[in-house]
């Protein structure tokens, strides 16, 4: 989760000084602050509804490729 945290950070971050600089756009620091908050409470909660998801299909595929009847594995 800290890693999920980090990224939407770094992420918003570039995009709002890309969009500050090359854009020209207006510079809104406390409206910045609090669309941050909100894109990390949401990614937060996302990653913690999906990753088991996630972690549960890629069992099952891992699963199907361990297992010893498959062709490509004899070549």
């Amino acid at each position: 989760m800290l890693m999920v945290i980090v990224a939407t950070a770094c992420y918003e971050i570039f995009v709002y000084v890309y969009r500050g600089t090359v854009l020209l756009g207006s510079i809104e620091i406390w409206r910045f602050i609090k669309i941050l908050i909100i894109e990390l409470l949401f990614n937060t909660l996302l990653t913690i509804i999906l990753y088991p998801l996630m972690q549960k299909f890629g069992y099952k595929i891992e699963e199907i490729f361990k297992n010893p009847q498959i062709l490509t594995r004899y070549f």
